[in-house]
């Protein structure tokens, strides 16, 4: 059946009466669709593109160029092998569940702005020319015109006012990855100090 638009409540209704979940896209950044069918008991066919072979382990999918033979060629693997029926929905649920949480999410992205932020050496300006070249031929040119321009335009701004001058906001600092594993454990959701103090708030299980 073709059901066209289908309200985000009732996508977990129509998964549930599937098997295999075949997604044909030709660029994805990530593909949710695929955390939702595999969460719903689907084994997936998927183009691999983007950032899907980085979405389920092969065990949960089979990832496929991106053309008609060779989806074709898995989704008939899937079939001939008779995969679907050694799937078991709430285990592909559970593992899905382990795998991914938006605690989790916002865990590894602050890990990784802290690492961008404070272990990475900043490039110096000519190292940045250097790579603005590598974009192309004219658009390389282009945004070294503008990077050195605005370097310029720094520098003058800088000697109109100096740095010394300006007022800077401390630095509260970020949270580590410890303080905030914490933070979720004790299920704060307002603030955390900037020691890294949990306020004594109780665990909760």
């Amino acid at each position: 059946d073709f059901l066209g638009a289908v309200p985000h409540d009732k996508v977990r209704d129509v998964l549930v009466k599937g098997h295999v979940f075949l997604n044909c896209s030709l660029t994805e950044s990530f593909c949710i669709a695929l955390l939702e069918a595999a969460s719903c008991g689907l084994f997936a066919v998927s183009t691999n593109v983007g950032g899907v072979p980085e979405v389920l382990p092969p065990d949960m999918a089979f990832l496929s160029e991106p053309n008609v033979s060779s989806l074709v060629q898995n989704l008939s693997r899937v079939i001939d092998e008779n995969i679907t029926t050694q799937v078991n929905p709430f285990d592909f649920h559970n593992r899905v569940k382990q795998m991914y949480s938006w605690r989790r999410v916002a865990r590894d992205t602050v890990t990784i702005y802290n690492h961008v932020l404070y272990k990475q050496p900043r490039l110096t300006f000519l190292e940045r020319l250097n790579r603005y070249v590598t974009v192309g031929s004219v658009a390389g040119l282009v945004a070294c015109i503008l990077a050195v321009t605005l370097h310029f335009y720094v520098m003058l701004v800088e000697w109109m006012q100096p740095r010394e001058n300006i007022d800077v906001v401390p630095d509260i600092g970020l949270c580590s990855e410890k303080e905030l594993s914490r933070y979720y454990e004790n299920g704060r959701h307002d603030s955390v100090n900037n020691d890294g103090d949990d306020g004594g708030a109780g665990k909760k299980n």
